[in-house]
């Protein structure tokens, strides 16, 4: 193989030692992902069950099976959340609450919003379904009250469980 940057070798260098994307970095990364994916599943996992087995609305057909994508969508949400969550809640900045807050209230209200579904009575362009707001009406409020729920208890469950781990020394902080 001829010389090329792509196969060479280098010695470590100090601005390498501090390299915030360096295989260290990675691998806290993967840890951080797999402590979201877990603490993501077991907080989802009762909230969709209510949802999905004890009080299913009309569009669930099949609850146990709607319970285990909902629990498995819910665990890999949780692992993404605690991946930007560590990005953004890094060292130096874990005194500063409104931020994990604001992390936690941008996906929760992307996750909310992506539940909702729309009634077959609604008009479109522009959106109308009816009282109390035209856009959105009962149904879709009570959707989106019941799924606000559920998400979030499941990203500041894994909130508290990143916390936590960064508490022991499990998983480091973002540099």
């Amino acid at each position: 193989v001829p010389s090329s940057p792509v196969f060479a070798v280098s010695e470590p260098t100090p601005e390498k030692v501090d390299d915030k994307f360096s295989m260290a970095q990675r691998i806290e990364s993967i840890k951080t992902g797999v402590v979201g994916l877990l603490a993501g599943g077991l907080a989802i996992t009762p909230f969709a069950a209510l949802h999905d087995i004890a009080y299913p609305d009309d569009t669930i057909e099949n609850s146990l099976a709607q319970w285990e994508f909902d629990s498995d969508t819910g665990a890999l949400s949780g692992a993404l959340f605690a991946i930007v969550y560590r990005y953004c809640v890094r060292e130096g900045e874990e005194k500063n609450e409104m931020l994990g807050m604001g992390v936690i209230g941008a996906f929760t209200i992307v996750r909310t919003l992506g539940r909702v579904r729309v009634g077959r009575y609604c008009d479109f362009a522009p959106l109308q379904c009816g009282e109390p707001l035209g856009y959105f009406d009962w149904d879709m409020l009570q959707q989106a009250f019941f799924s606000g729920l559920e998400s979030a208890a499941l990203f500041a469950l894994t909130a508290a469980a990143m916390d936590y781990c960064y508490e022991k020394g499990y998983i480091s902080r973002f540099k």
